[in-house]
């Protein structure tokens, strides 16, 4: 194809794009993966394991307790990290790591336990 016929093209594809936008969802045809009501969305957990029924969507108060204890871990950690070299960090590591490294900050915590730089 040459220059002509691809912008042309790109043109065509983009105008279907916006004739289906302002359509909605009215008479369209959405693959299911596409459609945020997908029953599989809401039977998946956030590591991705897909259960047999369907997720509560309220989160009950032992879940929130969980949730504010990560929150609080993850402070500890950030601070940790930014102190790596002191000598309060060397005591606190072991138990730190044993009670389990925050998602968000595992990478960074893993280069520095492994004396890796990032690039």
């Amino acid at each position: 194809m040459n220059e002509e016929e691809l912008v042309k093209r790109s043109a065509e594809e983009r105008e279907r794009i916006f004739k289906r936008y302002e359509q909605g969802r009215e008479g369209a045809e959405i693959d299911p993966w596409e459609d945020p009501g997908f029953e599989v969305y809401h039977t998946t957990d956030r590591y991705g394991f897909i259960h047999d029924k369907r997720l509560p969507s309220n989160v009950d108060p032992q879940e929130a307790k969980k949730l504010q204890i990560e929150v609080e871990r993850q402070k500890k950690w950030v601070k940790m990290l930014k102190n790596w070299n002191s000598p309060a960090v060397k005591e606190k590591l072991h138990s730190r790591v044993y009670k389990g490294i925050p998602d968000s900050l595992r990478t960074d915590a893993w280069c520095k336990l492994l004396e890796v730089e990032k690039s």
